[in-house]
């Protein structure tokens, strides 16, 4: 299916710097709760409508452990930092705390609406080409599937020098989680990238987040 021209921007700023559709000093867009039909009971068949808050989290979550968002609750490490969402499709933004000396990572969660009208191979490419492997190729992505809580997740990790959108700056030894969440109110991304290091560190914490999310109205 080709991509929408609004979807395809929105969808090649997933993984960039500050530039292109993405302006950095742009302020979080709030956006509005939107409804999602969900069947009310397996006997029953009936559906009932529930309203979900598509806004970003625009301030650190009261529990510390946890975070709340989307219609969705997932733990969350006390360690990683809040940070205001950068830009306007970012959902939450977290700074993800090296250790040892090593350089922090960022978590980036990510919601658009468009997103099921893009398909995961022409994502896939994507994120590839932004990152360049020692022989100076393209790495391949490695890719799993999960169920959550009735929710189909998708995890690709790609690793090697981080080039970004345009390959004007360089960032070598990087790594990159990505959890693709086919949830009730659309597809959510939760990306963490950063160094090698400082992500493998972080790892369990990550997928404990991922593997423990929940669907609020569930």
């Amino acid at each position: 299916m080709p991509f929408k021209p609004l979807a395809a921007c929105l969808a090649w700023s997933l993984l960039t710097m500050p530039m292109g559709c993405d302006d950095p000093q742009e302020q979080p867009e709030q956006a509005p709760a939107i409804s999602v039909t969900k069947p009310s009971g397996l006997l029953s068949g009936r559906k009932t409508e529930t309203t979900i808050d598509t806004s970003p989290l625009d301030s650190p979550p009261e529990d510390p452990t946890s975070m709340t968002l989307l219609g969705l609750t997932a733990p969350k490490p006390t360690t990683w930092i809040w940070q205001p969402p950068k830009r306007t499709m970012r959902k939450a933004n977290f700074t993800v705390p090296g250790r040892e000396g090593e350089d922090p990572a960022e978590l980036v969660i990510n919601h658009f609406p468009e997103a099921p009208g893009n398909t995961l191979d022409a994502n896939l490419s994507r994120w590839s080409k932004q990152f360049r492997t020692i022989d100076g190729g393209n790495p391949r992505p490695l890719i799993s599937t999960i169920e959550v809580d009735s929710m189909t997740v998708t995890i690709v990790e790609l690793y090697g020098e981080y080039m970004g959108m345009g390959g004007h700056w360089h960032k070598i030894d990087h790594r990159m989680l990505m959890a693709i969440v086919d949830a009730p109110v659309g597809t959510i991304f939760f990306k963490m990238l950063g160094p090698d290091a400082t992500v493998e560190a972080n790892r369990s914490d990550y997928m404990s987040m991922i593997t423990g999310m929940k669907q609020l109205n569930n």
